[in-house]
């Protein structure tokens, strides 16, 4: 469903350090040509989507709708090497959703993680097959 890697367009910008604050722009810089990248059905829905949680607000990177598969797609931005709370922090997001956002017709909450490198060893014990992992380019 998702294409890996996706390609992210910055231009003729130089980058010394990239930060996730920076790759979420880049993004929404062209979010037409990062939704095509995504794949078929996808409309752009909110970046830092705020949820509370009790008596605290988590921020979720990008959240997208896919009209396609009927279901909200949330991305969380990595610039390092995928990690295991990576998945931990994804799955409580899409759990959130599942619960609190999500109408009876829609389908489960897809979660996606798009890091600098994907870890074999962390993804064959994901069991979860709605959070799936991709990788970035820079170009």
């Amino acid at each position: 469903m998702i294409k890996d890697p996706i390609l992210i367009s910055i231009g003729n910008t130089k980058i010394d350090k990239l930060t996730e604050k920076a790759l979420k722009k880049y993004i929404l810089e062209s979010i037409e040509k990062i939704l095509l990248e995504l794949g078929v059905g996808f409309s752009f829905v909110g970046s830092e989507k705020k949820i509370k949680v009790g008596n605290s607000y988590r921020y979720i990177d990008l959240v997208f709708f896919n009209y396609e598969l009927n279901c909200f797609v949330l991305i969380e931005l990595k610039i390092n090497k995928l990690d295991i709370k990576d998945i931990g922090q994804l799955e409580f997001y899409v759990r959130y959703y599942d619960t609190e956002i999500k109408k009876d017709f829609h389908n489960t909450t897809i979660g996606i993680i798009i890091c600098k490198k994907n870890d074999i060893n962390i993804l064959k014990y994901n069991k979860n097959s709605n959070i799936v992992v991709s990788s970035f380019e820079l170009i």
